[in-house]
């Protein structure tokens, strides 16, 4: 099984705008789970490991054949259905057969995208204007501590098909290495991030508490893309880290934010950033 990847995100060779055409929409016979989130164990793998043989597992764990055959049977626990907002539509995970579903009312749409742990979001709308409704989804990437990065993925029916098209974290990535930058005064531990915008740079200030020196910022490990009022956004929080220690902190983190539009050939554009205060990605 195919499982979320921290290792492969920032290392996809998914461009921005990959289309891509999902076909044998129809009867896919897939159950409707009651659960909203899949199970710990579908986590981030060490991309590194090859997948062992199955006659290798067995040889090394003891077990028979017939407790293989057992394991491998289909486990109607193992589907996860994801609602919009308004409950209209929803995709349907199923991790036995590593596939996901669009589901709107009697529509069965087959759909390539990522199996995080968080699980995607949908929402139905005419994101685009052209007078039709694209499903807009939010796709877990990957998730790990002090990680977590989605994707945006449109889709939208083009004659007897329907039409996907992605922007990975890496789309996003780019644009905020392209657009945000910060600078740190030691001394009255004041940051100030700075953000290029299309209206006019935008400049945050805010005092950090503690004693410990800032000594760099990451912004692409907690990237959110998120739906509010029909509207979508992409978000990046701020991972502090500071001497002495290893590993990003967001307890003072800062969190740029700015809305996504999308054009009829599903290209989009991120607008201006706005920076507030981080209370947790909007997900």
């Amino acid at each position: 099984m195919k499982k979320c990847n921290e290792k492969l995100i920032f290392a996809s060779a998914v461009m921005a705008g990959t289309v891509m055409s999902v076909t044998g929409c129809g009867n896919v016979n897939v159950p409707m789970g009651a659960v909203y989130g899949p199970p710990e164990m579908y986590g981030i793998e060490d991309s590194t490991e090859s997948e062992v043989p199955e006659t290798d597992v067995r040889e090394e764990n003891n077990t028979s054949d017939e407790t293989s055959s057992e394991e491998q049977e289909y486990n109607p626990e193992l589907v996860y259905t994801y609602y919009s907002d308004d409950e209209l539509v929803s995709i349907v995970q199923d991790y036995n057969t590593d596939t996901s579903v669009i589901v709107d009312g009697d529509e069965e749409i087959p759909v390539d995208i990522a199996m995080g742990v968080y699980g995607p979001r949908i929402m139905k709308c005419d994101i685009d204007g052209d007078g039709e409704d694209e499903y807009v989804i939010s796709e877990c990437e990957g998730t790990g501590t002090g990680f977590s990065v989605r994707g945006l993925c449109i889709v939208e029916k083009v004659d007897d098909t329907y039409k996907l098209t992605k922007y990975d974290g890496n789309y996003f990535a780019q644009i905020i290495a392209e657009r945000i930058s910060y600078t740190y005064d030691a001394e009255s531990r004041v940051l100030t991030v700075s953000i290029i915008n299309e209206n006019g740079p935008v400049v945050y200030v805010e005092g950090l508490e503690g004693e410990d020196d800032l000594e760099d910022i990451v912004w692409t490990d907690q990237i959110g893309v998120y739906f509010e009022d029909g509207k979508v956004y992409m978000s990046a929080a701020s991972g502090l880290i500071f001497k002495d220690h290893g590993w990003p902190e967001y307890e003072q983190a800062v969190e740029p934010y700015a809305q996504i539009t999308v054009d009829t050939d599903s290209s989009i554009t991120v607008g201006d950033f706005t920076v507030v205060p981080d209370d947790g990605l909007k997900d």
